[in-house]
């Protein structure tokens, strides 16, 4: 009897090795290439990005240089118009000190000069004895009130002539004196010189 062997069915065939020389060097072959590849790509990406970096900082170094420019006009305009406002309260001060000036021509208002002088008056003419507590001045000077306190009422005419050899305004006052006996033991006196017409 004669049998047939079928040498297709897969238990039959005989199996080949799949690690052949010739697969191996394809299989190298295609990673160096793969890394040729992925290098010369890593290499194109960095000069890219160089460029890229190299472009970027020029126009930072611009942009600080316009930067810096900008932030000079800003500190001169800053400064000119700190100037121009102080300008303004110059201005502002001058018209007011002008207003005042003509104000003071036109008006009347006594001693614009003030007092010191007067106060040396009183200080020159005073003497032992006495004692000076109130002095008022009004009407620019015009309108004077002394008061105070004398161990003896003739120390007061004394005083008022003493006041008439003075250099202030006050040596041409007519002045209307007032004499008190203080408490009621009468030791001292209480006087009162006035120049205001009632």
């Amino acid at each position: 009897m004669k049998q047939q062997v079928n040498l297709y069915l897969s238990e039959f065939r005989v199996k080949k090795d799949s690690l052949t020389p010739l697969l191996m060097g394809q299989v190298l072959a295609g990673i160096a290439i793969t890394m040729v590849a992925v290098t010369a790509l890593n290499y194109f990406m960095r000069w890219q990005v160089s460029t890229e970096l190299a472009d970027l900082e020029k126009i930072l170094i611009e942009e600080t240089r316009k930067t810096n420019r900008l932030d000079s006009e800003l500190a001169r305009r800053s400064q000119s118009s700190d100037l121009s406002s102080r300008l303004d309260r110059a201005e502002a001060n001058l018209s007011s000190s002008r207003q005042i000036s003509e104000f003071l021509s036109e008006t009347k208002l006594g001693n614009v000069n003030g007092f010191s002088e007067y106060f040396k008056d009183l200080s020159r003419a005073s003497a032992a004895g006495i004692a000076l507590s109130k002095f008022e001045f009004s009407e620019g000077g015009d309108e004077v009130l002394i008061s105070g306190k004398v161990v003896d009422s003739a120390l007061v005419p004394l005083y008022v002539n003493n006041i008439k050899q003075g250099q202030s305004p006050l040596k041409y006052s007519r002045f209307s004196p007032s004499i008190s006996r203080d408490g009621v033991d009468g030791q001292l006196f209480l006087f009162e010189l006035s120049n205001k017409s009632e």
